[in-house]
């Protein structure tokens, strides 16, 4: 695929434009799909000039793009944040689940934004999931050496089986409008329960 190239606003005037850009289409994108989604749409939504848009995005796919690789910062920002100083591969999966649930509840357009990449292209589908399993493939590793947890099983399949667990618990929360800190950490321990005893030793 072409990359799609999007452009960072230069001035506080553009960053306000370029901001209510990225508002608009998240929104949309979220809730028509993008296939529904013309750029019109968004101009309207975010009530820009139609040069406006173009100044930052070459087309809606590049704004697209963009929000993806925003969620995909911001996801991987909050694991991060949430695993700072834990050195238990058990400590680092409980602190991860938890902060991708609680990221997912605080903006569940997340799932849309990132889901709708399906819709969008097939590949930019694959290599969403593709570059989070090579990440935990390699801290994965590190534990199998360290005896932290079983080297008889296959470790590719481990990271698409960790992903699985933490989109769909998080589901679990989502759908339960009514869920607050205390569900998510009774959800995570549940969770923690099945990986103690199938993955680590």
């Amino acid at each position: 695929m072409k990359k799609q190239t999007y452009r960072l606003p230069k001035t506080k005037v553009g960053e306000r434009s370029f901001k209510k850009i990225i508002r608009a289409g998240r929104l949309l994108y979220a809730k028509d799909g993008y296939q529904s989604t013309s750029i019109n749409n968004i101009i309207a939504k975010a009530k820009v000039a139609a040069g406006t848009f173009y100044i930052y995005f070459d087309n809606k796919l590049a704004l697209y793009m963009y929000l993806l690789e925003e969620y995909r910062v911001k996801i991987r920002q909050a694991s991060t944040n949430a695993i700072e100083g834990l050195t238990s591969r058990y400590d680092i999966e409980k602190a991860g689940l938890k902060a991708f649930i609680t990221y997912v509840k605080k903006d569940p357009l997340a799932y849309k934004i990132v889901w709708e990449s399906l819709f969008v292209d097939y590949t930019i589908f694959m290599n969403y999931y593709k570059s989070f399993a090579e990440s935990y493939l390699y801290h994965l590793k590190s534990a199998v050496q360290s005896g932290e947890l079983r080297d008889d099983i296959d470790l590719k399949t481990v990271s698409y089986v960790l992903m699985g667990i933490s989109n769909f618990v998080g589901l679990q929360v989502i759908f339960n409008q009514e869920s607050d800190d205390i569900d998510i950490d009774y959800v995570v321990e549940e969770s923690m329960k099945i990986l103690k005893n199938g993955m680590f030793k």
